[in-house]
């Protein structure tokens, strides 16, 4: 799965055909499931309707000419086998209401097509309808859409965050093309079950354990801060809680044959490939200059059990990692990593929301966002295999930020990574530089040649 942004997105020419959910339900009924800790934070600002909206997208090929009627078939079982999908949020005078379409009543319709001769200008238009439609109060909070074409048609799917993660749009990307040609065929939907993400919500909310451990972590890393969440360390020219407008970079850290000679390096050294890219990030930033000692965030799916593996939602946290490299050894920095890692993964189904309110004053906000590095094996992903011969595009929004965030992604073409950081000549220079950093030490791990 290609990781990347709606600017660097380039769909080949074709007719848009827009696929709205709706209902004959004037009023569906309210649900008790609260919203997810994510979503509540999330939904804070709600009423925002200025700028671009946090929408995250998926774009999968479907051969052959395309089916209407297998289509809408096909998209109104998906959003009945999803129950956040059929679920949004209203006002009722000061508070928020949760309410779900019943799955019976979901309908799907579908749009006059509007032809494109040019991708850009078509890029455009999808990325207006998806700051358009992808918001988080109401329902639907989504755009189905596909690109239509005489031998191959994209199916384009952007969602509102409160819905999905990162991991559902590649559950979408498997989904939907398997129901697709399922309902083609004549032939019964084999999917496994998937748990509701509403149940979700309202376990996570059930939950009263507070470990002691996960507080006295976040105590101990934000007070290493002075109270607060690391920024990147190298001059990115903005300061914290002045968001300016984003750029984005896209490269190649390691071919195929390069990523698999990083990850059996990383066993050798004890480790796993998250942990060796940890690592060598608190190397690339010791060799710029921005400390022995490397501290940021990293996204953790909250997936824990089995049942939750088809569940679309926002199924994430957040875990502060400390990635000492002042021995400037591959070897030093990767055990270090790996056990920052696994103390982390300890504490992945407490709320951080929970934790930050149990810290009170110990915690402030500076900024708008927080440096951050995730890691995502898209090869372990459902329906992983489909990948490459669907052509299928994990699409972010361009928004704004006052931090550097990173997204490495492994495929089975390689380690890819996409970032973000404030479009300003320093961050330019910063974030290049520790791009290429970065990559030189997945190269010199690759093949052998790092600091051991």
């Amino acid at each position: 799965m290609r990781v990347s942004t709606i600017d660097r997105y380039l769909p080949e020419a074709g007719t848009v055909v827009e696929w709205p959910a709706g209902t004959a339900v004037a009023d569906p009924p309210a649900v008790p499931a609260p919203p997810s800790f994510n979503q509540r934070f999330h939904l804070a600002t709600a009423d925002r309707r200025d700028g671009p909206s946090t929408w995250l997208a998926v774009a999968v090929d479907l051969p052959g000419p395309l089916d209407p009627g297998a289509l809408r078939a096909a998209l109104t079982s998906w959003l009945r086998r999803h129950e956040t999908l059929r679920s949004g949020f209203r006002r009722r005078g000061d508070r928020l209401e949760r309410f779900v379409v019943p799955a019976a009543e979901v309908t799907v319709g579908e749009s006059g097509g509007r032809e494109f001769d040019d991708p850009v200008t078509l890029r455009e238009h999808l990325r207006a309808r998806l700051d358009a439609v992808c918001r988080p109060l109401g329902w639907p909070s989504y755009l189905l859409a596909t690109i239509v074409r005489p031998g191959l048609s994209t199916l384009f799917c952007g969602f509102d965050h409160r819905d999905v993660d990162g991991y559902s749009l590649a559950v979408a990307a498997h989904e939907l093309p398997e129901i697709y040609a399922a309902v083609r065929a004549g032939v019964p939907v084999r999917l496994p079950p998937a748990a509701s993400f509403l149940e979700f919500c309202a376990r996570e909310q059930a939950a009263v354990d507070l470990p002691a451990g996960a507080v006295r972590r976040w105590r101990d890393f934000l007070a290493a801060g002075g109270g607060t969440t690391p920024r990147f360390p190298l001059d990115l020219g903005a300061r914290p809680g002045r968001a300016l407008p984003q750029a984005t970079g896209m490269s190649r850290l390691l071919d195929g044959a390069g990523a698999e000679a990083f990850a059996a390096a990383c066993r050798a050294a004890d480790g796993s490939s998250v942990t060796g890219v940890l690592a060598a990030a608190g190397l690339a930033a010791r060799r710029l200059g921005g400390g022995p000692v490397l501290r940021l965030l990293t996204p953790l799916h909250t997936r824990t059990a089995p049942r939750w593996r088809h569940t679309v939602g926002w199924l994430t946290t957040v875990a502060p990692l400390t990635v000492d490299a002042r021995a400037g050894r591959f070897a030093d920095a990767v055990a270090a990593a790996g056990a920052e890692f696994r103390a982390a993964r300890e504490h992945v189904d407490v709320p951080v929301a929970r934790v930050l309110d149990a810290l009170g004053d110990a915690f402030r906000r500076d900024g708008d966002d927080v440096f951050m590095l995730s890691y995502v094996d898209y090869q372990r992903l459902p329906g992983a295999e489909w990948h490459g011969p669907r052509r299928a595009w994990h699409i972010s929004n361009v928004t704004a930020t006052d931090d550097a965030q990173f997204w490495v992604s492994r495929t089975h073409d390689g380690l890819f990574l996409r970032s973000r950081y404030p479009a300003t000549p320093e961050a330019e220079r910063s974030v290049g530089a520790f791009v290429g950093a970065l990559g030189e030490t997945l190269a010199e791990v690759a093949h052998g040649v790092a600091a051991r």
